[in-house]
């Protein structure tokens, strides 16, 4: 019985990326700072939380480098981001996002993350922080601010 052999080989490549985990309809949560007494005025602050868990969560291969950065949001004046009133546009409350555990405020600055080997998951906290001023309007004031990952 005569008998012949031949070896293949088999491999992979595995591409750098990234997912993050959102909501329905894309977004990544919300931010609620609460209520705030208009005539007195006073500060008011609160945290990304989403349906998932608190902060952003962004999964990469490990071993990769990326950036996060924040626009100024849909209402910007003067490059400070700003809470809009909901049907009084001309009403606003100027507001700072802090992230991952700084006291200096998130402006157009990118926040490095790195995923060492064994890891595919960071969150990444996010908080907003506004001074309400005395004497404004009563109403919902929101804003719309989009986060990019780039690696």
């Amino acid at each position: 019985m005569a008998e012949t052999s031949r070896t293949f080989r088999v491999g992979a490549v595995i591409a750098n990326g990234c997912a993050v985990s959102a909501e329905t309809g894309g977004s990544w949560g919300s931010i609620d700072l609460g209520s705030v007494n208009g005539v007195d005025g006073g500060a008011a602050q609160g945290s990304l939380v989403t349906a998932v868990a608190a902060g952003l969560q962004i999964d990469c291969t490990p071993g990769m480098s990326v950036t996060l950065t924040a626009d100024n949001g849909t209402q910007p004046a003067n490059g400070v981001r700003q809470l809009v009133h909901a049907t009084r546009p001309a009403d606003r409350l100027p507001y700072q996002l802090f992230a991952n555990g700084s006291q200096t405020p998130w402006t157009s600055q990118a926040i490095a993350l790195a995923f060492p080997i064994g890891t595919s998951r960071l969150s990444v906290p996010v908080q907003a922080r506004a001074v309400v001023q005395r004497g404004v309007a009563a109403g919902r004031y929101s804003d719309v601010v989009r986060i990019t990952v780039t690696w």
